[in-house]
């Protein structure tokens, strides 16, 4: 586990070169990259889901890093640490599993708000991630290490979802708490160590009879809490996730998806000792095929998306296997049925 020490260490000279000072001990890390990933999320995923009752909704993520961006956007493959040792050759292989579980309720629509669908979920998830630093020779070569274990829970107590035969609009609110295991300076970290919001906006809209085709647009302002035993809280952030979904038959799907995340409030606190003009950012892009293994109740689909125009930020690589699972047992109604 000392070396995941050592990566967190790594990652933070790269960010914090110029310092007249010591670093603290405990060292809060100036890496703050939010809670919200854009592209996790399917293109429908926020749609009306035009049934009422309980949903789950499963999602699979496998990723790989092996690239570090700092704060101009460059490749960060050296490291000037010692200078009587010139430059280190610095390599990263970062790769990682997430399961995480959406268990939604979706009422019927209610006549008093228009008939929207009250919905509400619930995401606790489970992640395992492996890292392997390369340092070169002069500092013995090659660092392994892991952790494992359950996250931050994603909980949205409030999200409301209008639809009708050419639009649909779902907003609301969304929080993740920081149940995760978390220490500044710890070895085994899973969460991030502070509370993340989210407001959340989703607008579709339906060219074609029967919602063949989909087209998404969904942007998001989260902001958080202090970080768990420092005095510092990260910055605001902005995130934009638009897609289209095109339906070739009643059970196929392709998508294509793409989003960006930035950075725009500045890092605040006593303990920040990093420059906080410096802000992070992100885009990914990918696509995904769905098919209905069983129409109305049960759908999986499989993804790949990449990351790009990475700022103090790691780049990925992501393949991800979605299920979707509307038990028999409840009503069930057509997506395009409306009243």
């Amino acid at each position: 586990m000392k070396s995941i020490k050592l990566i967190s260490l790594l990652v933070l000279l790269i960010c914090s070169t110029g310092l007249a000072q010591p670093l603290p001990d405990p060292i809060v890390s100036p890496i703050q990259a939010g809670a919200y990933v854009p592209g996790i999320m399917g293109v429908r995923d926020y749609a009306n889901p035009g049934v009422d009752g309980m949903l789950f909704l499963d999602y699979n993520v496998f990723l790989n890093t092996d690239n570090f961006y700092d704060r101009n956007g460059n490749e960060v493959n050296s490291l000037d640490l010692f200078p009587e040792l010139g430059s280190i050759p610095f390599e990263t292989d970062i790769s990682g599993y997430i399961n995480s579980l959406m268990i939604a309720y979706a009422s019927p629509k209610l006549e008093f708000l228009g008939n929207a669908q009250y919905l509400g979920i619930i995401a606790p998830n489970f992640t395992t991630v492996n890292t392997r630093v390369a340092l070169g020779e002069l500092l013995n070569g090659t660092v392994t290490g892991g952790a494992s274990g359950f996250g931050d829970l994603a909980i949205a107590p409030l999200l409301l979802s209008w639809g009708s035969e050419t639009f649909d609009f779902t907003g609301g609110y969304m929080f993740v708490a920081p149940t995760g295991r978390f220490e500044i300076g710890g070895s085994d970290n899973i969460g991030l160590g502070y509370w993340s919001h989210f407001i959340q906006a989703a607008a579709y809209y339906y060219p074609l009879p029967q919602k063949a085709t989909a087209i998404m647009l969904l942007p998001t302002y989260e902001f958080h809490g202090e970080i768990k035993g420092s005095n510092v809280t990260p910055g605001s952030r902005l995130g934009l996730d638009y897609g289209i979904s095109q339906y070739f038959t009643e059970r196929l799907e392709v998508t294509l998806q793409g989003g960006h995340a930035w950075q725009i409030g500045e890092d605040k606190g006593g303990d920040v000792y990093w420059d906080t003009s410096v802000k992070d950012q992100l885009s990914t892009f990918g696509g995904g095929v769905g098919y209905w293994l069983i129409p109305q109740q049960l759908y999986a689909n499989a993804k790949y998306y990449f990351s790009y125009g990475e700022k103090q930020h790691f780049d990925s690589d992501v393949f991800q296997v979605q299920l979707i699972i509307i038990p028999g047992w409840l009503q069930i109604k057509s997506k395009d049925e409306t009243e």
